[in-house]
């Protein structure tokens, strides 16, 4: 009861940070212009820097040497999301321009917009390095699965090669700043003092501004467009059913348990990621499934992770 009553405190204050982003962008204090800085600031410096700072600071050699079977958990658990999801799609008869769209929302997960600090606000910072694992894994399925599928699913018909993708994600500033973690610790480097301090004033200002982000999302989304039909209903099924319970049961299998576990199990249960929107946008996929499906998924989070936490 007492974790039961510490998460609806944490989603408690996830909610109003994201609710500040929604009354700031109804006000008009937040526009494309906010939103497009905060996205680039958040994913090129912010959470580049966050990686580096909690890797160094919460991650050992045990854990390094022990990450080959941990990052088993996330990466079965998304290549089965995708399988199922797949089915799925097919027994709901989507259409081309849906089904891709519908696969992403129901594979993948908002790991650090939401997810880290859902896990913060949950378990402290000593999560991190659980989160930064789970996260190289899902955001190597966005960069080369998910998006590719929406591409696919979209009116562009342009090919693009897998080398470039693979490039592509091998050069995204939050990948470079988790190996760069990898490296600092696996070999005892120190940071200096002047660098240690910048990433750790990163690292604290990454939830509030990813929620403000969130909040002003959800608003441009519109909360009156938002309609649960049997393809958005399916696609929570997966989101907060199907995700968590599976990655539980991979973490019994292959011997995660405690922390790693728990932060495991609570990503697998966050919304949308919230690239699918922007990608099905730019690819002419189906934009308003994607819309509706991440503003749904976000919303219901809030009710769903403290029942989670009383399974954990």
């Amino acid at each position: 009861m007492e974790m039961f009553l510490h998460s609806v405190v944490s989603v408690a204050i996830i909610l109003l940070l994201t609710a500040t982003g929604y009354f700031c962008a109804a006000r008009g204090w937040m526009g494309q212009e906010s939103k497009a800085f905060l996205s680039k600031f958040l994913m090129s410096i912010a959470i580049p820097a966050m990686c580096v700072y909690g890797l160094t600071h919460n991650l050992t050699h045990e854990m390094i040497a022990s990450s080959g079977k941990m990052l088993l958990v996330p990466l079965i658990c998304c290549t089965l999301m995708f399988l199922l999801s797949f089915a799925a799609a097919k027994l709901l008869r989507l259409p081309r321009k849906s089904l891709g769209v519908f696969m992403m929302m129901a594979s993948l997960s908002n790991c650090v917009f939401i997810g880290y600090a859902m896990c913060s606000e949950l378990f402290g910072s000593v999560c991190t390095p659980y989160v930064m694992l789970y996260y190289l894994v899902s955001t190597s399925f966005t960069q080369l699965v998910g998006l590719s599928l929406i591409r696919w699913s979209g009116e562009s018909e342009a090919h693009v090669p897998f080398r470039r993708t693979a490039l592509k994600f091998i050069k995204t500033p939050t990948v470079i700043g988790i190996l760069i973690g990898f490296v600092l610790v696996f070999g005892d480097i120190q940071l200096p003092s002047l660098i240690a301090s910048y990433t750790r004033y990163m690292n604290d200002i990454v939830t509030p501004l990813a929620l403000l982000l969130t909040g002003q999302i959800i608003h441009e989304i519109g909360l009156s467009r938002l309609r649960l039909d049997r393809t958005q209903g399916v696609m929570m099924l997966f989101r907060f059913l199907i995700g968590p319970g599976l990655c539980m049961l991979l973490c019994m299998l292959l011997g995660v348990d405690g922390l790693a576990r728990s932060v495991f199990v609570v990503e697998a249960a966050m919304p949308v990621v919230t690239q699918t929107v922007v990608a099905s946008a730019e690819y002419g996929a189906d934009e308003k499934l994607a819309a509706q499906g991440a503003a749904l998924s976000t919303l219901a989070c809030f009710v769903v992770i403290p029942v989670l936490m009383l399974l954990l």
